[in-house]
């Protein structure tokens, strides 16, 4: 194993007698320093003492499931992500259209949109601007209050909505051929329990 080393910077001062023939009152030089030159000297390895076990209690099992599961979830984003990217939707726009789209012909007034999405007044404002500017969504100020602006899906919208949900839905699929279905059942089963503390299958829903 090779060792740690640290350099150091040797210097030294020559040796006198300052006892010998030196008259009273004389003053005494001393000679200056001498950088002799650097050595490097290895450190002393400490011995790591810890064990080489790392901790692991009871809850190892709820630990594996939640990972696996995170682990899931995240490559399932991964694949929504890119199908949004194909239609030009970011996540946050794809949201703001589904919420339009879902409060029908009404449309749903742009600061609940705010709420809805989790996102910035302004953010969505702005969004709403953009979506309009590509003919997905159309603004109206109805009476009497014309400050409260509602938004709704146009008919090109709501095809690119629909377009965007299929391509998602297909990508999903395709990942879950990568995993046994039974297994992604029990999984999804050990999931709400793990978060939800209820047993689906006890339910007779899986």
């Amino acid at each position: 194993m090779e060792l740690p080393h640290e350099s150091f910077t040797v210097f030294y001062r020559p040796l006198i007698n300052i006892c010998q023939g030196l008259p009273l009152g004389s003053r005494l030089t001393l000679p200056h320093p001498c950088k002799v030159e650097s050595v490097t000297l290895a450190a002393k390895l400490q011995p790591d003492t810890r064990g080489t076990d790392f901790f692991q209690d009871a809850t190892i099992d709820d630990l594996r499931l939640a990972a696996v599961f995170r682990r899931g979830f995240r490559q399932a984003m991964i694949q929504i992500n890119r199908s949004l990217a194909q239609h030009d939707l970011s996540p946050l726009q794809y949201h703001l259209l589904l919420e339009a789209g879902a409060a029908g012909t009404e449309g749903c007034v742009q600061g609940d949109l705010a709420e809805l999405i989790q996102a910035p007044e302004a953010r969505v404002s702005l969004m709403v601007h953009e979506l309009n500017a590509r003919g997905l969504v159309r603004t109206l100020r109805a009476a009497p209050d014309r400050r409260m602006v509602r938004v709704g899906l146009t008919e090109a919208g709501c095809r690119v909505v629909e377009a965007a949900l299929h391509a998602q839905r297909a990508a999903l699929h395709q990942m879950a051929h990568d995993f046994d279905m039974p297994g992604v059942a029990q999984l999804l089963r050990g999931a709400v329990q793990l978060y939800l503390g209820v047993d689906i299958a006890e339910e007779g829903r899986l």
